[in-house]
């Protein structure tokens, strides 16, 4: 990676693992670059979150992530190099400790994990118009399914039912125990698996933007623990 390749002012979060590595836990902050000193090093504005400046202690593992002009999401994994002052700026060089790489955007990047659902088969009349509104439904009606991945545009069911393309669900999905989003979301293929096993196929016809917005999220911080696990073991 060639660090004169980043656009000087570029905005950095920058994720700062646990120092427990069996923890999944890490602590994101903003920052900039605010200078590039060779190839291979660059200088970035000290880090905050919530108000708060982090220093960087000497030798410190840190991830960074940004933005390019093409409005890519691209990450690296960095070392922490020294602290200097940058005219009225606390600064910090940074070493940069491997090839960019590109993060596959969050609408469309299908997240493999396996999410517990309730759904009933709707009618699709109850979509003739803009206004979402959710009908109410007698828990007996609800059946139970779990999803095998899911994205900012549809997800993948683990069915013992087949349903037919353009079948219409009404689902709540439960984010791994941190929230629940209902959708109004059609069959777009259904493939027989094995015995009364089928794969679903769909994709959202309604979605609050709210629950968009939080399901955007979910799929982001899943996607950012899963390269920084993968980043950690390539350092071991």
């Amino acid at each position: 990676m060639d660090a004169n390749n980043i656009k000087i002012g570029t905005k950095f979060e920058i994720e700062i693992p646990e120092n427990n590595k069996n923890s999944d836990s890490s602590i994101n902050y903003s920052s900039q670059l605010i200078d590039v000193i060779d190839s291979k090093t660059i200088s970035i504005v000290a880090p905050m979150n919530e108000g708060r400046f982090k220093f960087l202690t000497r030798g410190l593992n840190i991830f960074i992530y940004y933005l390019n002009e093409r409005q890519d999401l691209l990450f690296f994994k960095a070392i922490v190099k020294g602290h200097r002052k940058n005219g009225p700026l606390d600064a910090f060089d940074i070493t940069i400790d491997s090839e960019v790489s590109k993060i596959q955007r969050r609408r469309y990047y299908r997240l493999d994990v396996a999410l517990s659902c309730q759904y009933v088969v709707n009618d699709e009349q109850l979509l003739g118009t803009d206004k979402l509104e959710f009908p109410k439904i007698n828990n007996s009606q609800l059946k139970t399914a779990f999803t095998k991945n899911i994205s900012g545009s549809g997800f993948c069911l683990n069915l013992e039912e087949p349903l037919d393309s353009g079948t219409i669900l009404d689902i709540t999905i439960n984010l791994d125990n941190t929230a629940l989003i209902r959708v109004f979301a059609q069959v777009i293929r259904s493939i027989h698996i094995q015995s009364k096993k089928y794969e679903v196929g769909m994709h959202y016809l309604k979605i609050d933007p709210r629950d968009s917005a939080i399901l955007t999220k979910f799929i982001f911080e899943q996607q950012r623990l899963i390269l920084k696990n993968t980043l950690q073991a390539k350092m071991k």
